[in-house]
This record gives C-alpha cells, structure tokens and sequence, in this order.
C-alpha cells in the first residue's frame, strides 16, 4: 500500500473516532444521566403562591416514557397539572420539543379562543422554555387567559406544567414557574 493512501486511512480513521468521541459528549451534555422521574414532579404545595391552599391528588398516567400527575384544589376546583417525558437522549429531547409542543394541539383545538406566547423574563435553569396562555372564546366577546402552560427542557427531560385559573396573569404564571423551575434544577443536581 503506498504511504499517501496509509496515510490517508490513518487520517479518516482518526478523523471518524475524534467526530464520534464528539458526539458522545454533546449528547452527554444535552441528556445527562437518567433521574427516577418522580424527583422530577413539583407538587402544587412546594409553590408559594399555592401552598397555601388545599390540593388533592388527581388523576396520573403513565404511558411508556411519558408520566402525568394532577392536582386539583379543593375550593376553587383550580388544577395544576405536570407531564414529563423521558427521551433516550438529549437529542431526541431537542426533536421532542419542537415536534411535540403543546402549541400544536391548542392551536387545532376549535374551542380555543387562541394561543398566545407571553414573555418569559425570570431567569431559569431550563435549557429550553417559553409560557403560553390558551385563551377561551365566548360568542361576541373574549375571555381572559384561562389555561396557562410552560413548557421546557432540561437536557434528556421535556416537562410541560399547565395551571388552570381564570385570574391568573403572565407576571404570576411566570414567578410560579421560576419556582417549579428552580424545583427541578435542584432535582437534576443543577
């Protein structure tokens, strides 16, 4: 074998192990380990502008990697609702976000009045997030916010958190946020 075309293999070869020891470690560092996901649900009752009240334990559904846990407050019927999905790395984690938004479901749902993106301006540990609000429509006139939605990544982890309250507005949901986010931080060791 001539010595340009040795050479040759010895560079591709090397070339392909540095791009593949590459790969491994942005993956790494997009997923991390894999947590028990029950650290990764933040109770209504570790909020502060919602301890205060009474919740009680809703439905729950686990359906292969994704998990969703209610609760429902006892006087004003309110629910705060948490889904996690657990994806097989950090890249499927980034694809998961964008492809299964829940954007895309409220914005097909008829009965929505509209979806409308709100600033997100607290700092958070998540390393994706934006907040939604789904508005409800009433024949000739509009309704506030009703459902209010945060959805995030963190590494291999998409966590949406839905809180359900007609008096709710953006500066609110987004300090409740800043502590279901701060929850979660602590929970993946960050």
């Amino acid at each position: 074998m001539p010595a340009w075309l040795r050479w040759s293999v010895v560079a591709a070869v090397a070339i392909a192990v540095v791009a593949a020891a590459g790969l491994v470690v942005v993956n790494r560092s997009l997923g991390g380990p894999r947590k028990p996901i029950e650290t990764l649900f933040v109770p209504p009752t570790s909020v502060s502008l919602l301890a205060s009240e009474q919740w009680e334990n809703g439905p729950s559904l686990t359906d292969g990697d994704l998990v969703v846990r209610r609760w429902t407050n006892v006087r004003t019927r309110a629910y705060f609702e948490q889904s996690v999905t657990t994806h097989a790395s950090g890249f499927g984690a980034l694809y998961g976000y964008s492809a299964e938004d829940p954007r895309i479901n409220d914005r097909e749902d008829l009965s929505s009045g509209g979806v409308h993106d709100a600033p997100l301006d607290v700092a958070l540990a998540a390393d994706q997030a934006r907040i939604y609000c789904r508005q409800a429509e009433q024949p000739g006139r509009r309704e506030p916010c009703s459902r209010w939605v945060y959805w995030s990544r963190y590494g291999r982890y998409t966590i949406e958190v839905a809180y359900r309250e007609p008096e709710l507005d953006a500066r609110r949901f987004s300090r409740m946020v800043q502590q279901v986010d701060a929850n979660i931080a602590a929970a993946l060791g960050g």
